[in-house]
């Protein structure tokens, strides 16, 4: 499955890595309740994304952003799935606490994490059924978030479904300058933009879907798109 060692990241990949890594993996207050949020998510968010991916026992799946894998593990558990499912994320410290916990339950195949690049991911092309990007793409610069779709569109087998979640512009732009500055993120963007931009990339059949997130901002926006297969990136 792995191609090759992760390339040097970018400033912005570079940003969000060291912002999660901190958060996440110091000792203090903030880390812990860092690290239960994204256990909570698991349990928030994978009824949404079994039901909106359509997920079945024989998918196998990738999470771009994946954190500490909350979301595939439950998903997984959920489904009874004895399919490979893989996680990559940028943060060395989202990526070594999961590992402590994936395995946990004594699952068919356990989901399998490691450090990566949305923009060269080490995976072989046409692999997966379904790509997962969740409350990632806002760390990504418009042409980072392109190469990303291509990358995931060249891991996908052909009509392969990427979910993607995300935050919603909200408001006024003040509230979303402040959003994204305590994020350490880069840009939020509306439906109409990431459907472009989805499409660009070679994307079509679109769904849009709610999707609720219970802590600050609660304003997303979701959607579905299956790869038509004829666009890959240029990292294969």
């Amino acid at each position: 499955m792995v191609q090759s060692p992760p390339p040097s990241l970018s400033k912005a990949e570079s940003i969000a890595r060291d912002f999660y890594d901190r958060w996440i993996g110091e000792s203090g207050l903030t880390s812990l309740l860092g690290r239960l949020i994204f256990r909570l998510s698991g349990v928030v968010y994978t009824r949404t994304f079994v039901r909106v991916a359509g997920l079945t026992p024989m998918d196998r799946v990738a999470e771009i952003g994946c954190g500490m894998g909350t979301i595939l593990t439950a998903a997984q558990r959920q489904i009874h799935s004895e399919e490979s499912y893989l996680g990559i994320d940028l943060s060395y410290q989202m990526i070594l606490r999961g590992r402590r916990t994936a395995s946990q339950g004594l699952p068919i195949k356990p989901v399998e994490l490691m450090v990566g690049s949305a923009l060269s991911l080490p995976i072989n092309s046409s692999l997966f059924d379904v790509v997962l990007f969740s409350h990632v793409v806002k760390y990504l610069t418009d042409e980072q978030l392109h190469l990303a779709l291509l990358e995931s569109a060249r891991v996908l087998k052909p009509g392969g479904r990427l979910i993607l979640w995300e935050f919603n512009p909200v408001l006024t732009p003040l509230i979303t300058r402040l959003i994204v500055r305590n994020c350490k993120a880069q840009k939020l963007r509306c439906e109409k933009e990431l459907r472009q931009t989805m499409e660009a990339a070679g994307y079509s059949e679109f769904q849009s879907f709610r999707i609720i997130t219970p802590w600050l901002p609660w304003s997303n926006v979701g959607l579905v798109g299956r790869s038509n297969g004829s666009l890959v990136s240029g990292s294969e």
